[in-house]
């Protein structure tokens, strides 16, 4: 049985549990609390972060490298090209998406979210047991507070980021043009995982976690600023997840 420890919250897992569906492997997921998952994911990889994949006696950590070791070992539905060129091109759009558009996309989402406790607790603990959300209350300050710190989360880096999103956007519309994928006409690791970590621009329902009713602002009106372009991010859940 195929093990991902996860926040279900996280766009990063989101990639891994888009790739483990897509290619129909069963999988049993652990939800872990920020802040108490470093013990436990230090004790089965190398450092803290998520998601984490056990397969048997192997371990693979990170989104992209869960995804590679899955194309390696299970042939259904491959998201790697096989042409060695658009092998190298899905792999730089992944990493992009990794470097760029993730953080950026956290960043701007958390810089809002955090001043929301009764929205951000119920997203973090979903589908974790059910003492989670007593121990997140109790904790939220400091997980916040450290979480603040962690990310550098503030007025200026929010606008950088808010920033940062709109020159992805612009890059993958200027690469699209009228194509349905990034790489050629086939859906591959690089749609998967710019989609996946652009998914909380649009709180898709395939994402697995329950979006508040209502985006509190100053997000609400970031995210507005970029509905122009994120439709295709709502045609890919729409038709691959």
């Amino acid at each position: 049985m195929l093990k991902l420890y996860q926040f279900p919250i996280s766009h990063y897992c989101e990639k891994a549990r888009w790739a483990l569906e897509l290619k129909e492997l069963p999988y049993r997921k652990v939800n872990l609390l920020p802040g108490p998952h470093v013990k436990k994911a230090k004790k089965i990889a190398r450092n803290s972060k998520l998601p984490i994949l056990q397969h048997g006696k192997n371990t693979v950590q990170g989104s992209a490298e869960i995804i590679t070791y899955l194309d390696q070992n299970f042939t259904r539905r491959s998201l790697t090209p096989e042409h060695p060129g658009q092998k190298k091109l899905a792999e730089a759009w992944e990493s992009y998406a990794d470097r760029e558009i993730g953080p950026s996309v956290r960043l701007l989402s958390y810089h809002t979210l955090l001043d929301h406790r009764n929205l951000v607790i119920p997203m973090m603990t979903q589908d974790c047991p059910w003492y989670s959300e007593l121990m997140m209350k109790a904790a939220y300050p400091k997980v916040a507070e450290s979480m603040r710190s962690m990310m550098k989360i503030n007025d200026d880096t929010a606008e950088k980021a808010r920033q940062q999103i709109s020159t992805a956007l612009d890059n993958i519309a200027e690469t699209l043009g009228d194509k349905e994928f990034l790489i050629d006409d086939t859906f591959t690791r690089a749609d998967l995982s710019v989609a996946a970590l652009l998914a909380p621009l649009i709180m898709p329902q395939g994402y697995g976690i329950d979006w508040p009713e209502e985006t509190p602002e100053p997000l609400a009106s970031q995210i507005a600023g970029f509905q122009d372009r994120l439709g295709w991010v709502g045609h890919i859940y729409d038709n691959f997840r």
